[in-house]
């Protein structure tokens, strides 16, 4: 499964309908809090709050989706990976349905039209899990078609402008097979375009404003290097939604790779303390994140064989199938031995990292450090 439709299923179906646009509803505060308890880990708060709202709000147009991610991120915690994906494709039928029956009482309001095709994108999610790669794309492509007929039909749908401008921005990449895809989308690459377009929906939606960053603060950090502008993303993220690990994680690294290593210092050890208090899936899932990020700021500190510790530690236990972070492990380990004189042990990293080809800027890197070695 190319990094492609990764990007596309996990940060466009799983993410984007947080981030669509919000005219005025009755029972917007309700929905409201019910995203903020998600964005806080809160998941339990959150599906009370979202199952009330769709009793007492069912014409919303965006509470039934966030119901149905909320309880997906729920029982990712509580079950195994079949019965996550069994009840998900139940919820994502029944809101499916909902939002269909929406979209025939009222053909003139776009929202049911942007969600309905959000729903549709999310079983690209399910089989994405199941390994149905055929019925991922096709469920990709009918959710993100119903969106982009959306964005052409209404100006006042601009917050379809972050699914667009991802999956512009990364078919703008150099894979030619991704630009395929991307055109069978009816999508035009651009890096330039697609970037412009989460920009502009950071800036001007109510509700967008929250994945466009983190996306752009993942751009920034791992492709179209630019480490202040990722600080200042991770930065407002963090502190609006200060119980959401992720966001402090990145945070951290955006404090690393600006080189403000006494509050990295200040957040890797909260982040110590707040791992142990996460889930048990959030603590497998991030507990390499962490690792790298300490053998980051020892890299920093000169202190190699510390850092290639926690280097070792975070490939060892890496569990997630998004290998971006791997790949910064593997980069940084190569630069070490190279630093070190241990040109054999470098090249090997540096393999390993080249070998996971998601398009990310520590491969480039890997590269030209294969050939020629990495002086510091």
């Amino acid at each position: 499964m190319s990094l492609f439709l990764k990007i596309l299923i996990h940060r466009f179906s799983i993410l984007c309908f947080f981030s669509l646009s919000f005219a005025q509803h009755p029972g917007d505060e309700k929905v409201r809090a019910g995203i903020n308890a998600f964005y806080n880990y809160e998941y339990e708060k959150s599906i009370d709050i979202l199952s009330e709202a769709r009793i007492e709000y069912p014409s919303h147009p965006v509470v039934h989706a966030v119901w149905a991610a909320s309880w997906y991120q729920f029982d990712q915690s509580q079950f195994d990976e079949n019965k996550v994906y069994s009840n998900f494709e139940i919820r994502i039928d029944e809101v499916e349905q909902v939002y269909d029956s929406l979209t025939r009482k009222h053909p003139d309001q776009f929202d049911y039209f942007l969600y309905l095709g959000t729903v549709q994108s999310l079983k690209a999610r399910i089989h994405l899990g199941q390994k149905r790669f055929l019925s991922t794309f096709y469920s990709a492509y009918r959710g993100f078609k119903m969106i982009q007929k959306t964005n052409k039909d209404s100006s006042q749908t601009k917050d379809a402008l972050l699914p667009i401008g991802i999956v512009e921005w990364y078919s703008g990449l150099s894979n030619p097979v991704v630009k395929l895809a991307a055109q069978a989308l009816g999508v035009k690459p651009s890096r330039s375009g697609g970037i412009a377009k989460m920009e502009q929906s950071a800036r001007e939606s109510d509700w967008a404003w929250m994945e466009s960053m983190s996306m752009l603060a993942y751009i920034n950090q791992f492709f179209d290097i630019n480490p202040e502008k990722a600080l200042y993303y991770m930065d407002t993220l963090s502190n609006n939604y200060p119980q959401n690990f992720k966001f402090k994680v990145y945070f951290c690294l955006g404090l690393l790779q600006n080189g403000k290593l006494d509050n990295a210092e200040k957040e890797l050890l909260y982040l110590n303390n707040q791992l142990l208090e996460q889930r048990s899936y959030h603590q497998k899932r991030y507990k390499p994140y962490v690792s790298f990020l300490w053998g980051y700021y020892y890299y920093e500190k000169e202190d190699y064989d510390s850092s290639l510790v926690y280097l070792n530690q975070s490939i060892e236990e890496y569990d997630s199938d998004m290998d971006v972070i791997l790949a910064n492990v593997l980069l940084l380990k190569g630069k070490i031995y190279d630093q070190k004189k241990m040109r054999q042990e470098a090249k090997r990293a540096y393999e390993d990292c080249i070998k996971l080809n998601n398009s990310s800027q520590a491969i480039v890197f890997a590269k030209e450090y294969l050939n020629k070695p990495y002086k510091g």
